[in-house]
């Protein structure tokens, strides 16, 4: 189940950062990868918990 959760995390903060990176460069890729892993560990700790 961690791996699970750890995937999941990892997926979404990657597209986060990709979307990120687009949209405000370096600096963005790199705070939309932090805030998507953050959102995707609450999301994931929200359906398996």
């Amino acid at each position: 189940m961690k791996l699970l959760k750890a995937l999941i995390s990892f997926i979404v903060g990657t597209i986060a950062g990709a979307v990120g990176s687009k949209l405000f460069g370096s600096f963005g890729a790199v705070l939309g990868f932090v805030a998507g892993g953050v959102a995707a560990w609450w999301v994931a700790r929200r359906v398996f918990d």
